[in-house]
């Protein structure tokens, strides 16, 4: 009878503490330029905070019912969704955003593209961003340090490399213009500040 008393003691323990390294590999960090998202958020909370998306994309990969030969290929669905948004406001610019979220449906990536009318005012809305965001870094609940580092085609942008107090990675945040070369010059879309954030160990 004491030796099921105990078993069931240990079990007990051990559904404890499976679900207290859950909630760790959850544990939220906070977004820059979002008021109230975060990483590792679930998809239905940011459907709370900005509503049904414009577009939503399942992941498929192939695979190959005869994986010697490459052979007989077909579809499967890996798990992981792409959330669109259009005409989100963000500091005074308007962007489209786009999450990405992990096989368990947890937040782990944000891209923002903002169109701008001119390369002058991309140069313009790049410094002014870059100002934003390192300030909003700083302010971060749980900031501990930032590293900055040159990225982009050109290397005319910025990575912001920001270590967390209690996180194993580190939050990484690229702000850079980007420009489409398919579109003629008067065109609206083809001047844009681009900003990706997720998570990486250093």
């Amino acid at each position: 009878m004491k030796f099921k008393k105990t078993i069931s003691i240990v079990l007990a323990l051990g559904v404890l503490l499976l679900s207290l390294i859950a909630c760790q590999n959850f544990k939220k960090t906070q977004l820059v330029m979002f008021d109230s998202i975060s990483f590792n958020m679930p998809l239905e909370s940011v459907e709370k905070v900005f509503g049904k998306p414009n577009e939503i994309v399942e992941e498929t990969e192939t695979g190959y019912h005869d994986t010697w030969h490459a052979k007989d290929p077909y579809f499967y669905k890996t798990g992981r969704f792409f959330y669109h948004y259009e005409n989100i406001a963000l500091n005074g610019y308007t962007g489209q955003v786009d999450f990405t979220f992990s096989k368990s449906h947890r937040l782990e990536e944000a891209t923002i593209q903002i169109p701008v009318a001119s390369k002058m005012e991309q140069q313009v809305a790049l410094y002014n961003l870059s100002q934003t965001i390192k300030k909003e870094i700083e302010a971060l609940p749980t900031f501990q340090s930032v590293t900055t580092e040159t990225v982009g085609l050109y290397d005319d942008g910025y990575r912001y490399k920001v270590k967390l107090r209690g996180k194993r990675r580190e939050l990484w945040v690229d702000v850079y213009p980007i420009e489409n070369e398919h579109t003629e010059k008067n065109e609206a879309d083809k001047y844009r500040i681009r900003i990706d954030q997720f998570l990486m160990y250093s």
